[in-house]
């Protein structure tokens, strides 16, 4: 009986990394409930107040987002975001695990070491997205005497090195995937997907990327649900 748990498990070599997923669903429900479904106004194209609030350009446009300076709606929205924010710490961690620890076993049962690359780029996300947090809310905390200007500078800069970071492990991920089966080879699909989408949300910020944010969490799920039936070939 021991035998054949040990023989599941090495047959399922992402298994435990789908765990650590099933928390990054967890914890991304509990940010979806946190963070303001709402704003006084949003760029074009946007309609998820988070990510306009990652893609912000001006001081301007913060002020437009959060409403009028000193009003109920604008004190309750900030106390949302700087919440969500710092439980979104909890949250970085989490998925920046399940991206380095399945990108290090795609190294290790292929035995490519191209893969381990891509568990580095993971640490540089998890870095990236840090700081970002630390801009939203220092930008927050000083929204009431228009001072965030060097909040925003960074704010633009580590936003998309996270963004740009993610997608660039799912298209290191990409020949991996498409060596699999039609599920797979989705997933590889998708990766791609998503970093062009990145490219093009770079270069036109519009509802381009709220698509690409809905691109990355599909990517997460997909990759999730990968690690819970990919099996290897049994030894005979």
């Amino acid at each position: 009986m021991l035998r054949k748990s040990l023989k599941y498990k090495m047959n399922r070599p992402f298994l435990k990394i789908g765990f650590l997923g099933l928390l990054v669903i967890g914890m991304g429900s509990v940010l979806l409930m946190v963070f303001p479904s709402k704003a006084p106004w949003m760029m074009d194209g946007f309609f998820t107040p988070i990510i306009a609030f990652e893609f912000i350009q001006s001081k301007s446009e913060v002020y437009q987002l959060f409403g009028s300076p000193g009003s109920v709606d604008q004190l309750s929205m900030i106390k949302a975001m700087d919440l969500g924010n710092r439980l979104d710490y909890i949250f970085m961690v989490l998925y920046a695990s399940f991206l380095f620890f399945f990108s290090f076993v795609c190294a290790k049962n292929t035995g490519q070491r191209y893969y381990y690359a891509a568990s580095f780029l993971s640490l540089v996300i998890l870095i990236a997205d840090a700081i970002e947090n630390i801009q939203l809310l220092r930008i927050t905390s000083k929204i009431i005497h228009h001072d965030f200007g060097k909040e925003l500078f960074f704010l633009h800069w580590f936003t998309w090195i996270k963004w740009g970071g993610i997608t660039i492990v799912f298209l290191i991920l990409a020949p991996y995937f498409f060596k699999g089966c039609t599920y797979s080879k989705g997933i590889a699909a998708l990766g791609i997907s998503s970093f062009i989408l990145y490219i093009f949300a770079y270069f036109n910020r519009s509802i381009l990327n709220e698509f690409l944010g809905l691109s990355v969490s599909l990517m997460f799920l997909m990759m999730i649900v990968y690690s819970f039936i990919f099996r290897t070939e049994p030894e005979k």
